[in-house]
């Protein structure tokens, strides 16, 4: 399949390292999370990923402020490579120095995240502009079958056992760090179009990054909406392997059903994703999030395979379009020069909200069982999505422009030229003092609305924001 993608220079390479990182990321995650519940419990185990992941994500947006001062094509390698090393030594500890393991495992996960700001920097380097949405959903597409194949390797760990399946992870990172190295020489090849600044102090550039949630709010929406994810995200893993182990009698070959179902669901959701008119986008957006919780919620209260796998299956599939377009409606409204910063506030943004989620879980799972976690993860996840489609996502400009091809629609007069070039010009929620000169104009799915009678500017197939 990888084959036949017709994306820019090197992609192919950048695929085969992303389905190689998904194989490993899941083999790994399904595999010790199957082995901490089985030697341990579910509190167990909520309570290591919450203390294994909380560095990776207080350290993000401090690494996505240095990835837009320095540009570093080759950290997504260092990071893979890194990973690999870890994994021997997290398996050897699993058993009897459990505490040792999970500090293990948080160096590892502060590389993972690290190494996911570093793949996106250079997926971005190595990618025009133009192709960044199909690109994006390749991508999903890419999460999907790994995960399906990734899971049902991972559910081998009663099998081979679990130092067998990390050694088989490992040697998985390692491929994807030479392939990820060799698109440096490629990404240093290509001029910088938006380079670093470096002229700034450290502490001003992290500030930036939270200065832009203010300036751009349109970003800093879908930040917000993140926190549904987050309220299922966190205790997802740990639920769902609760369900395979205990509730659904699955074992370990329980846990990779549910996983393979996941990976199904996310792969058709992406499908779906590239068929859906660009005007469209953020309204099944927004309806993505809330039929997630509403599927969610209905695979709580299942306690049957057969009832179980439909609800999770049409749950993942919305999860497949938030994922095919939550980057790309986030990136697509800030300048480049902010990418990094806020596409690793992104992640902290969830990622805090996950943990909380996560902590709730270890704190409450005794109390409220795990049935009752996750039909209040998927109500929130419900409320979340809906408030942010009837607050923001109804009123979105269509996607599929991208600031840099905003900020060049050239103005109409001299009159329009600063404001045109501004960040806030190019953001797709202009500020009230550009309101009155710009106007929010598109097409139907290719059809054109008349561009020169409106004053717009066409820009591939769809019409940008543009004065009047």
């Amino acid at each position: 399949m990888i084959r036949t993608w017709k994306g820019p220079p090197g992609f192919g390479r950048f695929g085969w390292a992303a389905v190689q990182i998904g194989l490993s990321g899941w083999m790994v995650q399904v595999g010790l999370f199957v082995m901490l519940v089985m030697l341990h419990s579910a509190a167990v185990m909520a309570a290591v990923i919450l203390v294994a992941t909380l560095p990776s994500l207080l350290l993000a947006p401090v690494v996505g402020a240095w990835l837009d001062r320095h540009d570093v094509p080759g950290l997504a390698a260092t990071a893979s490579v890194g990973q690999a090393l870890l994994l021997p030594f997290i398996g050897i500890l699993l058993t009897h120095h459990i505490i040792m393991m999970t500090g293990l495992y948080a160096l590892y996960n502060v590389l993972g995240s690290a190494g996911t700001t570093g793949r996106q920097q250079l997926r971005y380097r190595v990618t025009p502009p133009a192709q960044w949405a199909d690109v994006n959903a390749r991508l999903g597409s890419i999460t999907g079958m790994t995960t399906i194949v990734g899971a049902l390797l991972g559910g081998t760990v009663a099998l081979w056992g679990l130092m067998t399946l990390l050694i088989l992870a490992a040697i998985l990172r390692l491929l994807s760090g030479g392939l990820l190295a060799s698109l440096v020489l490629l990404a240093r090849a290509r001029p910088v179009e938006y380079p670093p600044e470096p002229h700034q102090s450290f502490g001003r550039t992290v500030h930036s990054g939270f200065r832009a949630l203010r300036d751009f709010p349109a970003a800093s929406s879908v930040l917000i909406v993140g926190i549904a994810w987050g309220l299922i995200g966190g205790s997802y893993d740990v639920l769902l392997t609760d369900y395979g182990v205990r509730i659904l009698h699955g074992g370990g070959w329980g846990v990779s059903s549910l996983y393979i179902t996941d990976g199904a669901g996310v792969l058709l959701g992406t499908l779906v994703a590239r068929w859906i008119c660009p005007r469209w986008r953020p309204h099944a957006y927004g309806l993505a999030y809330l039929l997630q919780g509403l599927f969610w919620t209905l695979f709580a209260v299942s306690h049957t395979w057969n009832i179980a796998l439909p609800w999770l299956l049409v749950m993942r599939m919305a999860s497949g379009l938030i994922i095919a377009w939550d980057t790309m409606l986030l990136l697509e409204t800030v300048p480049p020069q902010l990418h990094s910063r806020v596409y690793s506030l992104h992640n902290a943004t969830y990622g805090t909200v996950g943990k909380l989620s996560l902590a709730l879980t270890a704190l409450f799972m005794a109390w409220v069982g795990p049935e009752g976690i996750a039909v209040i993860a998927g109500v929130g996840s419900m409320l979340v999505g809906t408030t942010w489609w009837v607050v923001v996502g109804r009123r979105w400009p269509p996607s599929g422009v991208t600031t840099t091809e905003a900020s060049q629609i050239p103005p109409q007069n001299p009159s329009d030229a600063h404001n045109s070039s501004s960040p806030h010009a190019a953001n797709l929620y202009p500020p009230s003092s550009h309101a009155s000169q710009s106007a929010r104009l598109w097409v139907d799915c290719g059809r054109s609305t008349g561009s020169s009678a409106g004053g717009g500017f066409r820009v591939r197939g769809l019409l940008a924001v543009a004065p009047l």
